[in-house]
Parts: C-alpha cells; structure tokens; sequence
C-alpha cells in the first residue's frame, strides 16, 4: 500500500520553514553590518544635484545598503523605515539590482496622489535609462477623455521592448477606479453563471502578465479590510512575483492595521482575521441588535506580533542609522483664548452654538461627537465658524452677560505671526492644519506681515503642487512657508524647512510622524529642526485651563507608547485600552474629564 499523500505536503512546510529561518538568520547578520556593500550598477548615477544646485557625489548609505539586500532577497516584505531615511531610493535601487537578474521584469509603484511626480523625479534624479510612465487624470491630450489618456499609458508600458527598463507610476484611487473599468462579469440566472464569457476591466487586464513587481508606497492606504482599496490591491499584489510594500508607519493605531497590510503583501504570514484576534487581541462580544459581534477592546502577545513579521519586516528608526540627519526639539506655545473664543467654546462644549452668520446648531443628540470639531475650530480661528471682524458674541454662561467684539486676528492667529515674525523671522517653515478652509486665511495674514508662502493642500492639482514644493526648497527664493493639510503630509520632499508649527495637530501618531516626517530627511542643510505646537488655554479663573489642543498631544503620546512598544525593541506582556479603539471617543473621554485605562 502506498504512503499517503498528505506525507510529501508535511515535507515541503518543513523545508520552507528552515530554508526562511536560514534567510532570516543571513539577514539579521546584514542587519548588523555597517559595512555591507553592492557591486555597482550602470542604471544608478554616482552624482546627483543637490538643494543648493551643485552636482554632489552619490552612494547608498549603509543601512540603505541593508535595504537593498532585504528587497532583493525577499520577493514579498514591507520595508518600514521612518520618514526620511530614504525607502524611496532603496526601492529604485532595488529596481536596478533586479533588473540585472530579472531583465524583463515590469514595474508598477502604486502610491498616493501626492507622490507621482515625487516618484517620477526621483527616478530621474537617481538613475540612468530608466522610463516612467505616469498615470493620472491630468495627462489627456486634446479631445482625449481621462480614462482613454490612462489606457494609452497603460499599453504604452505593457508592449514596450523587452529590454525597456519601465517604470508605471499611478495612485490608489485610479487602480480601484480601473481595474475592472469596462470589463464584464456574467450575471447569474436562477443562480447559475451565465455562459457569457468574462471581460477583464482595464487594469486587471494590463496587468495579467508574467514579471510583475508591484509596489505600495505608504501602504498603510489599505490598512483596514473593509474597503475596496485593500481588495484591489490585493488581487494586484497576488498577481506580482515580487510585492513590496512602503510605509513609516504601519501600524497608525491598531494592531490590525498590521494585518490588514500584511493579508495583502505576504499572506501567509497572518492565516485568517479569527485567527489573528485569537493570538493577539482581547475580544469582548457584543449585542447589536439580534446579531452578536466581537469588538477588539485590547493587545496581547506584542513580542510574538513582531517576532512573527520580522522575517519579512525592515524598520529603522531615524538617528539610530542616520547621524547626519537633523536632530528635532520640540516646544509647545501657550496662550489664552480671548473673551469672544472663550465663550464659543464654552457653547460648542454645551451643544448648542451660534454661528456668524445667525443659524444655530443644536446637536445634543451627537453632542460629545459634534463637539470636537467645533471645539478645535474655535481655538483655531471663529473665521472657520464664519465670525468676521466686529461681530458681537454673547457670553450667555457669565454672570453679567457680557458681549464680546470678534478682533482682526484671532489668538491662536496671533501666536502664529509672532512666532513667524519674531524667533523664526525669515526661515523657511512649514505651517500645518487640518482645516484646507483656513489656509486661504492664514496665507491672507502672513502676506500683511510681508511673508511670502504657498500651500500644498487637497485642492491643488500635481502641477501647482510641484510648483509650491519647488519654490519652498528653492534656498535662494523668497518663498518663507509652506502650509501643508493631511494631504500634504505624506511623500513629500520638504527638508528645507528649519522648523514645522503645527497649528492644531493630527488625531493619529502616526499622521503625526508622517507629518513631521517632511522635513527631517536625508539631504536636511539643518543640524537641527524645531517643531512647534500652538496649544490654547481657556482663561478666566477655572481650574483647568486645558482646551482640545492639550487632549489631543495626549492622546498622541499615548499612541505613540503603543506602537513603539510593537515596532521597537519588542514588547512583553498586553496593552489595554480603551474597548472603544477610536481616536475620536478617546478624545472624548479626555474632555469629558474621564479616566483613560492603563497598560496591563
């Protein structure tokens, strides 16, 4: 009688698993070594121009050496470095290195709008003989329509000569929108497939093709499972032979974040979500109506989490490897809320407010949510609650009803002028709020104060956005800030700045470290940068004088403590938090004056 089959599979895991600790053993040796080296390769340029416009010679620094190795070895992996580090040239390194061995290898970097044409000139900048292909829906010729322009870009890269180095270069809203534009899938009729044939849409058909190398620049864009991101980038990563993907900061809040990323680059490493909430989070089940669902109100097993990706993990913490990039202070400017702030703050707390313009807002229902938002447009500016000079609040919570005149300047717009004026009077800095609404407003004042700036926010197309980036890091121009929104917060080169203000600041740690991210990089003239918080206090004689500034930068530093734990130096033991897991309803408990839960 024969063996049974089931004997040979047994087998084959057993040589997979020591062939990986092998590699993972070589690997962690060149993780350690300072002095690794590449032979060179023709593709990469051993001069570049620097800030200031001179030629200066090029080289891979070590630990991006480090880098090379780890994506050359390994077909699937995420290469986690901080912002600024570099992953960008490491992964257009890997490009050359593979294309030495792997000739007719197609390339396609997918990454946020913001990055294309960061891609497309590092490219150029770095490298020799290599064409890019940009996708987006502003490279139409006349009488072309946007999706007919993609398609002729699409096939340009797909039938070039096999001996083009090719790069495709798009973001994750055109890959969704064109994977399956035209395509056909065959209804079923009395729950049978039709015999209709299946017609691929546009870019699943383009990119079914042997050679593939996909990667995912901050990849933390499919980081929950529920959205049509994640499932596209999935079927694209399965198509590649080699998947990559890029991000700071994989894990912005939670844990499953990191399985969400991980399902699309290499999933094997985490078998199912059931399975990962079993090994690494407390699960309470809840009631929702007649169905019952389980809600991840902790972390266990921290150590495993890391020990199980780092074979396929690369991450490095800034001046643990790069001593020549410029070391960040941090300070925090206070000031009090003038008459009329204090008193819309008092009622956006409340639930009832006033806006300039007369109509009231009464959310009581929502009250705790609604009322972040406006809270935070209040310490901002009452221009974004649409008060304007002169107008007349009433403080309906003090006892002798005093009305208060709504100034040229508010107080947090103040701070912001002496700060530019007065200790970083003519440096180059970057400006950053969460409000697009406010930049118009902000530009208007600095522009008084003879302060010439540009903006990269949500609103601008790539070229306006080139242009701004390009006038900023201009040493020699005028241009003195820079205002930047969420949308200017990720991919963007802007190490000319010596300091960073941020006008109110992200609800996430880790859209906070891609955020300041933007000036501390490789090519910094900086020995040293600044970041800056302007952090409101109510005034008057109460007790406690913290507004939502104060519970936001707690809130940050309380992610930040969680996710050092995960991606530092290992972690023992579980984290608990609050069973919410939401910013947002953490920063409610924080104003509601309730206590947060403590580390386990």
């Amino acid at each position: 009688m024969s063996e049974p089959k089931a004997a040979p599979k047994a087998e084959t895991k057993v040589s997979a698993a020591a062939a990986l600790a092998k590699t993972h053993a070589r690997l962690k040796e060149i993780r350690k070594s300072e002095t690794v080296e590449l032979k060179p390769t023709p593709l990469l340029r051993d001069t570049i121009v620097g800030l200031d416009g001179e030629e200066v010679p090029f080289s891979l620094r070590y630990y991006q050496v480090q880098g090379v190795f780890h994506m050359l070895t390994l077909p699937r992996m995420v290469l986690g470095d901080d912002c600024g580090l570099g992953k960008t040239i490491e992964t257009i390194a890997t490009f050359c290195y593979l294309w030495q061995k792997e000739p007719k290898n197609r390339i396609i970097v997918v990454a946020p709008k913001s990055a294309i044409r960061q891609w497309a000139a590092e490219i150029r900048k770095f490298t020799h003989d290599i064409k890019v292909y940009i996708t987006s829906d502003e490279e139409k010729g006349k009488g072309e329509s946007a999706v007919d322009a993609r398609q002729r870009v699409y096939e340009a890269w797909a039938n070039a000569p096999e001996d083009e180095h090719s790069v495709l270069i798009m973001n994750y809203a055109i890959l969704v929108r064109d994977w399956n534009h035209g395509g056909f899938q065959p209804p079923r009729v009395n729950g049978k497939l039709s015999k209709e044939p299946v017609l691929p849409g546009l870019m699943d058909r383009i990119t079914n093709r042997p050679n593939l190398v996909v990667v995912f620049d901050e990849a933390t864009a499919f980081k929950s499972t529920s959205t049509k991101t994640w499932e596209i980038c999935g079927y694209l990563s399965h198509r590649a032979h080699r998947s990559y993907g890029l991000t700071a900061t994989l894990l912005k809040n939670h844990l499953m974040e990191g399985f969400a990323i991980y399902r699309v680059i290499k999933p094997g490493v985490f078998t199912s979500k059931n399975k990962f909430q079993e090994d690494y989070c407390h699960i309470l089940m809840q009631n929702v109506g007649r169905a019952r669902i389980a809600l991840v109100v902790g972390y266990k097993n921290l150590d495993k989490f890391r020990d199980t990706i780092d074979p396929f993990f690369l991450g490095r913490k800034k001046h643990e490897v790069a001593k020549e990039l410029p070391k960040l202070t941090t300070r925090e400017i206070s000031f009090r809320l003038n008459g009329a702030e204090e008193a819309k703050y008092t009622q956006a707390l409340n639930g009832v407010l006033e806006l300039g313009d007369g109509e009231v807002r009464d959310y009581e229902e929502n009250k705790a949510l609604v009322s972040l938002g406006y809270c935070q447009q209040v310490v901002n500016s009452l221009a974004l609650l649409q008060y304007k000079e002169g107008d007349e609040i009433d403080d309906f919570i003090a006892l002798d009803q005093k009305t208060h005149k709504v100034g040229t300047l508010g107080s947090k717009e103040q701070a912001l002028v002496d700060l530019l004026t007065g200790e970083l009077d003519d440096e180059r800095v970057i400006v950053f709020t969460r409000f697009e609404s406010l930049v118009g407003r902000l530009q208007a004042i600095l522009k008084q104060e003879g302060i010439t700036s540009v903006r990269i926010t949500g609103k601008e197309n790539d070229q306006k956005r080139r242009a701004a980036q390009e006038a900023f890091q201009d040493l020699k121009g005028k241009t003195k800030v820079c205002f930047i929104t969420a949308a200017g917060s990720e991919a963007i080169n802007l190490q000319a700045a010596v300091a960073m203000v941020f006008f109110d600041a992200p609800w996430s740690w880790g859209d906070f470290v891609q955020t300041i991210g933007r000036m501390i990089r490789i090519g910094s003239p900086h020995l040293a940068v600044l970041a800056f918080h302007l952090v409101a206090e109510r005034g008057g004689n109460r007790e406690d004088r913290k507004t939502i500034d104060h519970h936001v930068l707690q809130l940050l530093r309380k992610k930040k403590a969680m996710i050092d734990q995960v991606l530092g130096d290992g972690a023992v033991g579980a984290l608990k938090f609050d069973k919410s897991g939401s910013p947002i309803k953490e920063l409610l408990k924080m104003m509601q004056g309730k206590p947060s839960p403590k580390a386990a």
